[in-house]
């Protein structure tokens, strides 16, 4: 409904400008020297009291133009061609005005210097869309003058930035984030946000990034990613930049608070080196939430903590929960290089380093629903956890363009992470009605590491008939992970009291290797045929051994019940037949590919083996049409098979929290899934309307979902099992638009998903439907010189639905409000503050807690050039910040409070580099 109302808004918007107009302008524009005509100039009526935009025209290949009814005013014809100087004519429309008015030849001159007699303020045209990609232009996104990537990104209609700094772009996740179409750190997000200032950005360009093989033959094979390539300025792209920051503080304990971090970068014609360092106590991570959970692999999975007992697919968050819940010390650090030994060799590396010491106390309260003919439950836990990782990575890629036809592109990555974890808990199951069914006493210690490399080389050629190439591909990859657990467990079921003491040590190897070769041959104009083979094989083997403690002598004895020894093999041979289409303003491409697999397993423990054989055909579709480079619109359909992890196959019982108990399928088929999305890019650089739109769709066939058996003492097994079909619709909105009698702007952005799945609870089969609804409205100023205010509020509306019992569905609401103000006055201060309340509610938890954060800085610019900043900043003034982590799951829902940084206040300078072209820019210089 929100979209049509949108769709309709335009509409009415446009039948409106068109009912009032009354008169007709036309003219030629012409090179001032050659005479000959100008095609494709950028016509443009503006009113003349404050040069915003009324009427628009293109020059066609005449070079002649028409602006259309317009009504009487006064206003100011500007019309611009690239290469040329900028032409500005005053026009006046009154009564006296005929209706029909040729202006004549129009004469541009080549550009030399600017007219300084002429003083208007040009409304930057601020998105373009360019065949696969939306660019925005930078400077028409007013950001201060300290200000990084992601303070810009944030202001980018249809981009999202996340407070974990994930980055969205269109309604899905960016994956990379280029420098000139460079890496910056491999595909760490957070590490350009985070750390390239915003004002050396002249575009910023969102695409879907095809994969190497595929930007060779020109085929797309379906392996895209969500890419923004930062184009830099022009006079940006050689000096040397950077930041160094030290802060110190303390919070209301009087506890020493610190955040210091530098980034010093170095770019020359054929070299971009960037190094970077932090350490911090505020919970600031300068690195991806996907690097978090890597770093944190090491040693993870050994506490006593609920066991996820729904479905693989993540729950419905309706809640706040982020990375910076807990108490975290951060340090790390890195290097990167993208260097050009030649106009055809160049060779990109990058080395990181990052260690966490993280404190977490958490309570959570889960109430599990079962079924229709048992009694429901809640869980009560208390957790103290502290974690302790480092992790190192090294990426290398080397690039050559052998000759005109042929390239070579070689990979390799190396990542070695270690961690201990000490984990705390206690849980209690319990009825409504306050009676204790077991309780459970767990204090486990672990510390593990993985280390993992991988090497890939691609060789593409290109032969003399245009389309027809040959490319091949073969990577390698190998992965060992060991961990040592330490589990000390108290259970009480009743009056039987049971006490587990054991030592569990696991040994995963995993080793991988996938070959791909490409033959596109066109056989028409704009249409190519493409011919593929693949063999994929991926190795594993898992070892863990369960070593019991006898509480009087601390012996330890072996336990071949629970012990396992077990091997893997997958191994697949995929045949692919493709065809790309190319017509008028249409791009096809189409294809389907035979895939045989196999999958084998032993399990030395138990001498039983696994081995299943399958063929499937996985179809996919992908439809492009341009709308000249206003929009775009897009339809992609793929298929893809996915594998049981090992986790999931191996027939050993995790008893790490023993009331949660988990056991794997070595009997698990694999997932066979259709995917189809759908775009929308709509940007009017006239309007400056925007309009971004986006519907998901997935079938899943053998869905792997989790089966949960609750016994008489309320103990609970889960087992992975495959069920017939899931179904996942997810559905993005955005619509931004200029209110120009108020010089505002608004925004509103929609989201919605709806899953619908099976759950087994004591065998009884449930039928699950979730809906998730998320509106956000939003108000800002358009013109930023001096004040940049935004405010807007977010509702999320979550609801869940079972067949076996209606009684259990659950609705739950969640609404934000948050405003943004800065003002700079003085010259030289800025002061901004920022606050969200966010209101929780729902019946089925024992409160609905308010939570207001409020944060607020002063600063001045200090040095010449403004290189200095000093600034004093209070966070959480209200001391309310808690970590409140809200889920909805197909068998439960779970409310979770968990300590979070309060009130502290901290202290801050800093001082900024920036010197190109051999002299030191000033702050606030803008590069054009």
């Amino acid at each position: 409904m929100k979209k049509n109302f949108g769709l309709l808004l335009l509409g009415l918007f446009g039948f409106s400008f068109a009912q009032a107009q009354t008169h007709n302008f036309n003219g030629r524009v012409k090179d001032q020297i050659a005479g000959t005509t100008l095609p494709g100039a950028t016509v443009m009526l503006l009113n003349k009291s404050d040069s915003t935009f009324y009427k628009y025209s293109i020059t066609n290949a005449e070079g002649v133009f028409f602006i259309k009814q317009a009504k009487a005013g006064d206003y100011l014809l500007q019309i611009s061609f690239v290469g040329y100087q900028t032409h500005y004519q005053p026009i006046t429309i009154n009564s006296n005005t005929p209706q029909e008015n040729d202006l004549g030849d129009i004469l541009l001159s080549i550009k030399a210097e600017l007219i300084k007699t002429v003083e208007i303020q040009d409304e930057l045209i601020p998105i373009m869309i360019k065949k696969d990609t939306v660019e925005y232009n930078a400077d028409a996104f007013k950001t201060q003058p300290d200000a990084n990537v992601g303070d810009l990104l944030k202001k980018l209609p249809g981009v999202e930035v996340g407070k974990d700094g994930t980055v969205k772009a269109q309604g899905e996740n960016v994956k990379k984030i280029l420098i000139d179409g460079k890496e910056f750190f491999g595909d760490d997000t957070k590490l350009a946000t985070d750390n390239l200032p915003a004002d050396m950005v002249k575009k910023v360009q969102v695409y879907d990034d095809m994969s190497d093989m595929s930007k060779i033959t020109g085929i797309d094979d379906g392996d895209r990613s969500k890419t923004i390539n930062l184009k830099l300025k022009k006079d940006r792209k050689k000096g040397l930049f950077g930041n160094a920051e030290i802060g110190g503080g303390i919070d209301d304990d009087v506890n020493a608070m610190y955040e210091n971090k530098f980034n010093i970068n170095k770019f020359t014609e054929g070299m971009q080196l960037s190094t970077l360092g932090m350490i911090n106590n505020t919970n600031k991570q300068g690195f991806s939430y996907r690097d978090y959970l890597n770093f944190v692999g090491g040693a993870q999975n050994a506490g006593g903590g609920f066991r996820d007992l729904s479905n693989n697919s993540n729950g419905v968050p309706i809640g706040s929960g982020s990375t910076n819940d807990g108490l975290t010390q951060t340090l790390a650090g890195g290097l990167n290089l993208n260097y050009d030994f030649s106009p055809k060799i160049t060779f990109s590396g990058n080395y990181f380093y990052n260690q966490l010491d993280k404190d977490i106390v958490s309570i959570a309260n889960r109430q599990y629903i079962t079924d229709a003919d048992s009694s429901n439950f809640k869980s009560l836990q208390n957790n103290v956890e502290n974690q302790f990782n480092q992790n190192h990575r090294l990426n290398l890629k080397y690039v050559q363009k052998i000759d005109s036809t042929q390239d070579l592109t070689i990979k390799t990555n190396f990542t070695f992470s270690d961690g201990r974890n000490s984990n705390y808990t206690s849980n209690d199951n319990i009825t409504f009605d306050g009676f204790y069914l077991n309780r459970s006493n767990s204090n486990n210690n672990s510390s593990g590491n993985d280390i993992s490399g991988n090497g890939s080389v691609l060789y593409g050629k290109r032969f003399n008939k245009i389309g027809r190439s040959f490319v091949a591909n073969f990577a390698l990859g190998n992965f060992e992970n060991d961990k040592t657990y330490d589990i000390s467990t108290f259970k009480n079921i009743f009056v039987r009291d049971t006490t587990t003491k054991q030592t569990q040590i696991s040994l995963n190897s995993q080793f991988n290797y996938d070959g791909k070769i490409t033959y596109t041959e066109p056989y028409a104009k704009g249409k190519y045929l493409e011919l593929s083979f693949q063999r994929k094989n991926f190795q594993t083997t898992y070892k863990k051994d369960f070593f019991d403690i006898n509480l009087l002598t601390n012996d330890e004895l072996f336990n071949n019940r629970l012990s396992l020894n077990y091997n893997n093999l997958f191994v697949f041979n995929q045949y692919g037949l493709g065809t790309k289409i190319i017509y008028g303003k249409s791009n096809v491409t189409f294809g389907v590919a035979a895939q045989q697999s196999e999958l084998s397993g032993e399990i030395i423990t138990n001498a039983s083996t696994i081995k299943r054989t399958d063929w499937n055909f996985l179809p996919n579709l992908k439809w492009t049409y341009q709308m000249k480079s206003t929009g775009r619109i897009t339809f992609d359909y793929n298929t893809t098979i996915q594998q049981p992890s090992i986790e999931q196959l191996q027939p050993t019982l995790n008893n790490s929290n023993p009331i949660n108990l988990y056991q794997g399928n070595p009997d698990l088929k694999s997932e066979y899934n259709h995917s189809a999305i759908a775009r929308l890019m709509k940007f009017d650089q006239f309007t400056f309307t925007n309009i971004f739109a986006m519907i998901n769709a997935n079938y899943t066939r053998n869905k792997i979902t989790n089966s949960q058996t609750i016994d008489n003492f309320f103990v609970t097994t889960i087992t992975p099992i495959n069920v017939d079909a899931d179904y996942f619709v997810s559905a993005y909105f955005y619509y931004g638009t200029p209110i120009r009698p108020i010089k505002s702007k608004i925004n509103i952005g929609l989201n919605s998903t709806y899953n619908k799945s099976i759950v087994f609870i004591n065998t009884l089969k449930n039928n699950v439907d979730r809906f998730s609804h998320t509106i956000d409205l939003s108000l800002e100023n358009r013109n930023k010189e001096v004040f940049d205010t935004k405010a807007g509020t977010r509702i999320s509306l979550n609801s869940t639905e079972y067949s076996t019992n209606t009684s259990l569905n659950q609705n739950f609401l969640s609404t934000q409000y948050y405003g943004d103000f800065l003002v700079e006055f003085l010259k030289n201060y800025t002061f901004s503050t920022s606050a969200e309340y966010t209101i929780y509610s729902g019946n089925q938890f024992t409160d609905n807690p308010r939570v207001p954060i409020w944060k607020a800085f002063i600063s001045r610019r200090f040095l010449k050039g403004n290189a200095g900043l000093i600034k004093f900043s209070v966070y959480d003034i209200f001391n309310q910040n808690i970590g409140i982590n809200r889920t909805s799951q197909f068998n439960y829902i779970e409310d979770q409070r968990i300590n979070s940084l309060g009130r502290y206040y901290l202290v801050s300078l800093s001082y900024k580099i920036t010197r190109f072209g051999g002299k030191k820019k000033k702050e606030g210089d803008e590069a054009k």
